[in-house]
């Protein structure tokens, strides 16, 4: 006989009354047919003459596999042929030709190329036109992921930030910085040696020094701080007012919020990935930040002083995901 279907394998979904199921493909033997049940997402291989018998073996149509108890709704069945990997046909010299024998061992044969094309069919591969070769899988390792290497040529094993995280660091067009420390965020964030400097100015005197300014009255540095923020990051600041982020429609990446009352950091809508600063002076009001899952932050982040010039927040959106970045209090 001949082996015209490709199948070997057939998944079904439990009803709680049906028990017997078709088996649309040839099996040889009894042995030769696997039968898993996938529940919650366990699979659990089941076992013939306890859990399930099998009719048909042998039987170019098939046969039938009936369950000692009907698989329950909501319980998946997967029926697949897999054969022993061996040869069992001894020609004896001599001997008039076996040609039933002869054609079963090549049908075991057909069989098993089978069962290892969808073992294939399951497996992550590249694309027949990559020129990628030589990739190995490092050991497994406690509470890292697998991701590619920096030259992107093989896989290591990573350490996430956090259970449930990305990878760090991410890639500027993704809405990242594409670095592992702050001087290389800001110049892969395209900030200038002013900006990078006054970014990283703790009080008004290192502010006014990396800009090498000194006004004489520093209410007007204050006075003109969007152009000044237009200067340094090259975007002009977009101006709040209100007690909390509830009805700001952000149209750029740079904030800035004179707190008139104590307010709220509340939850606000970003209109596309990527790195927001948030420039607020809380005039001696209180500034409390959202609490729960609204944003992703350290625990070492400090709270925001009412004290402070200035507090200044940098927030990542990416992938749906709000994430606090740095909150710094800025004093005089």
């Amino acid at each position: 006989m001949t082996i015209a279907s490709t199948q070997s394998k057939i998944q079904y979904i439990g009803n709680g009354s049906t028990s017997t199921f078709a088996i649309p493909f040839m099996f040889l033997d009894t042995d030769d047919i696997e039968v898993t049940r996938v529940f919650n997402g366990v699979e659990t291989r089941l076992t013939i003459s306890t859990d399930y018998t099998l009719s048909g073996a042998g039987e170019q149509m098939g046969g039938t596999c009936t369950f000692s108890t009907p698989p329950g709704t909501d319980e998946h069945i997967v029926i697949r042929r897999n054969p022993s990997l061996v040869q069992e046909v001894d020609y004896l010299e001599n001997d008039a030709f076996p040609a039933s024998t002869h054609e079963n061992a090549l049908d075991k044969l057909t069989m098993i190329c089978q069962t290892l094309s969808e073992r294939l069919d399951r497996t992550v591969s590249f694309r027949v036109s990559s020129a990628v070769t030589g990739v190995e899988f490092p050991e497994p390792a406690p509470g890292e992921v697998l991701t590619w290497n920096d030259t992107g040529d093989n896989f290591v094993n990573k350490t996430p930030v956090s259970e449930r995280d990305i990878m760090l660091p991410l890639a500027v067009a993704q809405g990242g910085t594409g670095a592992k420390n702050t001087a290389n965020a800001q110049i892969n964030l395209g900030f200038g040696i002013p900006a990078r400097a006054l970014a990283s100015a703790f009080d008004t005197p290192s502010g006014l020094a990396a800009l090498d300014a000194e006004p004489a009255d520093t209410a007007i540095l204050k006075k003109d701080l969007p152009d000044l923020l237009q200067a340094v990051f090259g975007d002009e600041a977009q101006l709040h007012v209100g007690t909390d982020l509830s009805s700001l429609n952000v149209e750029r990446n740079h904030i800035l919020w004179t707190l008139t009352a104590d307010s709220l950091f509340s939850d606000v809508s970003l209109p596309f990935e990527g790195t927001y600063v948030f420039h607020i002076y809380p005039n001696g009001h209180n500034l409390t930040m959202a609490g729960g899952t609204t944003y992703k932050r350290s625990t070492t982040l400090p709270q925001p002083n009412p004290d402070a010039e200035e507090l200044r927040i940098t927030l990542e959106y990416f992938n749906g995901r709000k994430t606090l970045i740095s909150l710094i209090n800025v004093r005089d």
